[in-house]
């Protein structure tokens, strides 16, 4: 593997990991403050889409943002843009469903152990990125990253962030789910991977 190769991938676990804490934490939340204190001091990313989030963010009312995670991430009375997978490749539409059996499977056979404290589906969208960012850290080999995106994520992800981006009240939310679909289309196409066209039920 050459030099530039070994970059792309390590750019590939900062990006997973940075976009994975803002797609399951608050977006005020202490991990993600301390997510953009980092970016705000590269001076190579304070010219790109990131630190207009984060200038987007500043510039929201903290109760809309708050609002806005409780209905996308927790649900009200309707969720519009449910963050696990299995609700979409699943018939049933449920969570902890086959999907995500055969992703834990996925995970147990990596070595990743995804421990959040609370018993929740491990096909959320944020914690796969973070999961994906693991597996870069733990062996550098591109070919488990690529198997993850192709059969866990990429058959359901541009659903949900279309579904994401509709429902959601904030601008900053609507950024982030552009920024996302961009960040996971050039991911595609740089890593040549062609996803199963699966039946999606949401």
């Amino acid at each position: 593997m050459s030099q530039q190769q070994k970059i792309y991938i390590e750019e590939i676990g900062i990006m997973g990991r940075m976009l994975g804490a803002l797609f399951y934490y608050p977006l005020l939340h202490e991990n993600n403050q301390h997510v953009f204190n980092q970016l705000v001091q590269d001076e190579e990313l304070t010219n790109g889409e990131y630190f207009t989030l984060y200038q987007t963010i500043q510039a929201e009312h903290a109760d809309v943002l708050n609002d806005d995670f409780i209905s996308l991430f927790e649900g009200r009375e309707v969720m519009h843009a449910p963050p696990w997978g299995s609700v979409y490749l699943d018939k049933e539409e449920v969570i902890f469903g086959d999907s995500t059996l055969r992703y834990r499977s996925f995970l147990v056979e990596q070595g990743i152990t995804l421990d959040t404290g609370m018993r929740e589906p491990e096909d959320q969208i944020g914690l796969i990125l973070m999961a994906m960012s693991q597996l870069v850290e733990n062996n550098k080999d591109i070919e488990e990253v690529k198997t993850l995106l192709r059969e866990h994520l990429f058959p359901w992800c541009y659903r949900y962030f279309d579904l994401f981006e509709q429902h959601a009240e904030s601008k900053s939310y609507q950024l982030l789910a552009q920024i996302a679909r961009r960040w996971c289309q050039s991911l595609q196409q740089e890593l040549d991977i062609t996803a199963p066209k699966w039946a999606l039920y949401r």
